[in-house]
């Protein structure tokens, strides 16, 4: 067997070693500089130019300033307390928040026409207020049991409901407890 005794090339080692370093450390800086230099150019190309946004402020300034009457003279009447009737806000004919929904549509209003208001009854008897009922009038009912009390007894008991239950009389706390109610 036979065994190798020369000695290691150490002068082509440390020479690739250094070339090797020395690239990397090239192919770094130029990867990098490509990297900023393509990245600066991407902003510029997005950035709007200004110009456009420049002439769009000079003309609503202009607009501003010349009309029918300028910024200025309307912020110093309405700083008097008077509006200039261009400023004055006015009622919008647009009915499209009244119609609805454009998926489930609904028909404009329509305005309702003003009734003169009805001359007081001559009858001495009759009410005022047929409906209405005062806790002086019925002490132990509650306001929509006295108001479904009188709808039932201006339909003449034809069938209708009373919306709300009698009360319970005080007497009888004992008589509800053994019928169902928990």
């Amino acid at each position: 067997m036979a065994i190798d005794n020369t000695p290691p090339r150490l002068k082509l080692i440390v020479t690739i070693a250094v070339i090797t370093v020395i690239t990397l450390i090239g192919i770094d800086f130029v990867l990098k500089s490509y990297y900023a230099m393509m990245t600066d150019q991407a902003q510029r190309e997005k950035l709007a130019p200004t110009t456009d946004k420049d002439e769009l402020h000079k003309a609503e300034t202009v607009a501003l300033t010349s009309g029918s009457m300028p910024i200025q003279k309307a912020m110093a009447a309405v700083a008097k307390g008077e509006r200039p009737a261009l400023i004055t806000p006015q009622q919008s004919d647009d009915l499209g928040p009244m119609t609805g929904w454009s998926k489930l549509p609904k028909p404009a209003p329509t305005p309702h026409p003003v009734q003169a208001p009805a001359p007081p009854a001559d009858d001495a008897g009759a009410p005022d207020d047929a409906g209405a009922a005062t806790l002086a009038d019925d002490a132990g009912a509650t306001p929509l049991a006295a108001d479904a009390g009188a709808s039932h007894a201006a339909q003449g008991d034809a069938g209708a409901l009373p919306l709300a239950p009698q009360p319970a009389p005080a007497g009888d706390a004992g008589g509800a407890r053994g019928h169902g109610h928990h």
